[in-house]
């Protein structure tokens, strides 16, 4: 089974365990290339709706994985134990609501080994959260899919406070090359379009939002700095 790059990325990068849990599963395509490549003995895939999920069980009958992959409705974290996932991935949501799905079940997250998120947006909010509540960011990575780009996270509680941007950006930032220049120099972009467009539209209750988008704009030139020091293109 063919994945996207971004997924690949992500499946590609684990090492054999126990148990996987692959959190809003899409379908079950992760799940069923996870068990193909010898990843994991199983994988638990969840869904917050019916449908999808029906539909990744019926994915997984065709590919006869019924005793290896299991199919959970529920909402984020909640239908995991404590200790029962060794590693947990969140791709393909907004990094609020990844944030969200963290602080909510935050002693399932904290006894995973590792932890995967891949945000389509406010992915510094997300690492900043990450920081704050102690866990460590282990690696970060850009994958370039088509015209877009998506960043992915792997981290883990280790009960540490820290809040030094330099040290995130190191380890964040270091093995990513010319394409996290380009990425960089888009997101500034995309976010003070975004803030004219606010500003010029007087948008009604959109001050949060805009605050937001002034931290994320705030970030990513700070990072811009921080890369053209210490990382060549």
């Amino acid at each position: 089974m063919e994945l996207t790059p971004r997924l690949k990325t992500i499946g590609d990068s684990i090492e054999k365990c126990d148990v996987i849990a692959d959190v809003g599963s899409d379908h079950a395509y992760l799940p069923i290339y996870l068990i193909n490549n010898g990843k994991a003995d199983k994988v638990i895939a969840t869904d917050i709706n019916v449908g999808p999920a029906e539909i990744s069980r019926k994915r997984i009958k065709r590919f006869r994985l019924e005793d290896r992959i299991e199919v959970r409705v529920g909402d984020g974290l909640k239908v995991l134990d404590n200790d029962e996932a060794d590693v947990i991935i969140i791709a393909g949501m907004g990094g609020l609501l990844i944030q969200s799905i963290l602080s909510e079940s935050l002693e399932v997250a904290k006894s995973a080994d590792k932890i995967i998120l891949q945000p389509m947006r406010d992915s510094r909010l997300l690492i900043k959260w990450l920081l704050d509540n102690s866990f460590s960011i282990l690696e970060g990575k850009i994958v370039k899919e088509k015209d877009k780009y998506y960043e992915v996270i792997w981290c883990c509680y280790d009960e540490k406070s820290r809040n030094d941007v330099n040290e995130i950006n190191e380890v964040y930032y270091y093995n990513n090359t010319f394409l996290l220049h380009e990425y960089i120099d888009k997101k500034i972009v995309q976010y003070t379009r975004i803030i004219e467009q606010m500003k010029a539209s007087n948008i009604v209750d959109g001050e949060a939002r805009m605050k937001e988008c002034i931290k994320e704009l705030n970030d990513y030139k700070e990072a811009k700095k921080w890369l053209s020091l210490n990382v060549e293109r």
